[in-house]
């Protein structure tokens, strides 16, 4: 049974400290048994990180975060696959575009599958979900905590399939108020140390499992976004 999960994460293949291999043997140090490295529009890491998982007897499940904006709001969005498909080609490229900045590329690839939204530098929130659907993954808004109320609810009916209301910058009533909101709209929810160092005095961010999903939310998470069959197969196959 797994026990203790942390699905927010970063390594050096964006802004963390720690190299995929070493993040997931921390985890093991701090006793979480199923996490998901979501480094900033790269899944660079992956592979390393799902290796080192299964020689640490660690689940990995493979995501990533997005950088995408409403307005003039920054609003990350995770991914979490089901599958390898993170290993596209052409996913790859859409990342590399998203770093780049060259939106307008990627209009030119999709055309009328993805929503712009007439965006042209930056990747809009609704593009950004959609791109995640078109590759597989299923989709989370991240820190919610960290946004404005008034672009929360402006983007609260996008469709998102769950939200981080377990992070480490929430107080108390904040993640009351995030779970009750899942539940009431249906979505399912994770929880997020957003861990990028282990450095003391650099605490923006959490530990990895200074927040964490419990064995019974893990159950809920995994079964409500399907990647209760990646996990059923991490083991067993060779990703």
């Amino acid at each position: 049974m797994l026990i203790k999960g942390d699905f927010h994460m970063h390594s050096t293949c964006s802004d963390g400290n720690l190299s995929p291999a070493e993040l997931v043997r921390y985890a093991k140090k701090r006793k979480v048994d199923i996490i998901a490295l979501t480094d900033h529009n790269s899944c660079d890491g992956l592979y390393e990180a799902i290796s080192e998982g299964k020689r640490s007897d660690i689940v990995v499940i493979p995501a990533v975060e997005l950088s995408t904006k409403y307005k003039e709001n920054r609003v990350h969005i995770l991914g979490y696959f089901k599958d390898d498909s993170y290993n596209n080609e052409l996913f790859k490229e859409v990342l590399r575009k998203i770093k780049g900045d060259k939106i307008g590329d990627l209009r030119s690839i999709f055309g009328s599958k993805i929503n712009f939204n007439g965006y042209k530098k930056k990747l809009y929130v609704e593009s950004g979900i959609q791109l995640l659907r078109f590759f597989g993954a299923t989709v989370v808004l991240a820190h919610p905590v960290l946004l404005s109320r008034e672009c929360f609810f402006n983007i609260e009916n996008m469709d998102f399939d769950g939200i981080e209301a377990r992070y480490f910058l929430n107080n108390e009533q904040d993640t009351e108020f995030y779970i009750k909101f899942a539940k009431e709209k249906g979505l399912y929810y994770t929880a997020g140390s957003d861990f990028h160092t282990r450095i003391e005095e650099y605490r923006i961010h959490g530990l990895i499992g200074d927040v964490f999903l419990n064995a019974e939310e893990i159950e809920d998470f995994l079964a409500q976004s399907g990647l209760d069959i990646w996990v059923e197969e991490f083991f067993s196959v060779d990703n």
